[in-house]
């Protein structure tokens, strides 16, 4: 299932009007808004870690309507689970384009390149 774009796209395009040098900002306004957005990146992984269990559903009979239930709150855990992971990639996403807009273009880089690891790490 595809991660839903919950803000990714938006924060793309702010990364790439920021190495565009259409969107400036102080070094210290960047290195705050990155900061928060990697306390919010660690809540989220944190959030995932915790609900890691949500897609291993028991205890419903072995009935055709058992096994259908099993398979929805299982793909209910999974959509949960894929959202989080939209949520951390928008974060890191979103401190990738502050960093850029102070013109720290190697630790806008390296934010960058962690977003799109989450990307594919949630594909494989």
């Amino acid at each position: 299932m595809p991660v839903p774009d919950l803000g990714q796209s938006a924060a793309v395009r702010l990364y790439e009007a920021a190495r565009a040098g259409e969107f400036h900002m102080t070094e210290a306004a960047a290195r705050g808004l990155a900061e928060s957005c990697d306390r919010l990146a660690e809540r989220i992984r944190q959030a995932r870690l915790d609900a890691a269990g949500l897609t291993e559903v028991r205890g419903f009979p072995e009935l055709p309507s058992g096994h259908a239930l099993t398979r929805g709150f299982a793909a209910k855990g999974q959509e949960y689970l894929d959202t989080l992971s939209a949520f951390e990639q928008t974060a890191l996403r979103h401190k990738a384009a502050y960093l850029a807009a102070a013109a720290l273009f190697l630790e806008a880089d390296a934010a960058n390149s962690a977003a799109l690891a989450r990307t594919v790490a949630d594909t494989a």
